[in-house]
């Protein structure tokens, strides 16, 4: 036998015991931390079906013990579940109302993530949410201001709101200060929008130096963001979930499944 296959069956059975001493302290944590340990647990198990162990692959075993998770309060675990509601993936199902509802009750227990799809979500009326551009808006004044890679997100989302006078009074100062943020976090939309501005003078004096660089700025690499053109929820990032194959979310609804 050659050396690789001896390495990686040793190292599939180090990866393969240390699932299993890890899942065996959870369960075994005293009677106060159960509830916590049991979704740690489960969590565990989750990303071990998803493969990320290296061990196994098997995506209805993985989505049952993330789902067990997301309802025994693990915050991380509810996340995913929405995102993964959000786009779909065999043998899930896209299912909008799902989706809104784990990303409400995540949000509410301070994901920053989650508080950014909410503001999409009332924007456009999606899986029983109310249509609200306020209530958009107040989402997104929630999370623009953060470190999170949704940030820049939301940043953009209150550009297009105040300069529509959208869920806001319309206020041109308002949303260019918010486009520069938007640009000056990573968002390929706005730093094209804003490089644009530049170029013709829209909102900003005119200066082509700041209009090259801005536009050059826009095709160097994709905001963690970029909604692909559109103003439907993709999930691109942020880098928490990049990893998280084969849950990694997808483009958004399209077709005969746009919302």
């Amino acid at each position: 036998m050659s050396v690789r296959p001896v390495v990686a069956m040793r190292r599939a059975c180090r990866q393969g015991a240390t699932l299993v001493l890890m899942v065996a302290a959870l369960v075994a944590a005293p009677a106060g931390a159960t509830a916590r340990s049991d979704a740690e647990a489960a969590y565990a198990l989750s990303r071990h079906y998803r493969g990320l162990t290296g061990l196994a692959n098997d995506p209805q075993r993985a989505r049952e013990e993330l789902e067990r998770a997301a309802q025994r309060q693990h915050l991380r675990a509810q996340v995913e579940l929405a995102f993964l509601y959000l786009n779909g993936m065999p043998p899930v199902q896209r299912d909008l109302d799902a989706a809104y509802r784990w990303f409400l009750v995540a949000a509410r227990r301070g994901s920053v993530a989650a508080a950014c799809q909410l503001g999409d979500f009332h924007q456009q009326g999606w899986g029983g949410a109310k249509q609200s551009a306020t209530l958009a808006v107040g989402w997104w004044q929630r999370t623009a201001g953060s470190a999170d890679g949704c940030a820049a997100h939301s940043q953009f989302a209150l550009y297009r709101a105040y300069l529509k006078g959208e869920g806001v009074p319309r206020n041109g100062a308002r949303a260019m200060a918010w486009l520069e943020k938007a640009a000056e976090s990573g968002d390929v939309r706005a730093q094209r929008a804003l490089g644009r501005a530049y170029e013709r003078g829209e909102g900003v004096p005119r200066d082509a130096g700041l209009a090259r660089h801005w536009l050059r700025k826009s095709r160097e690499g994709v905001a963690p963001h970029d909604d692909h053109e559109h103003d439907l929820p993709s999930f691109a990032g942020p880098l928490l979930f990049q990893k998280l194959a084969p849950f990694q979310p997808n483009r958004p609804p399209d077709g005969g499944n746009r919302p």
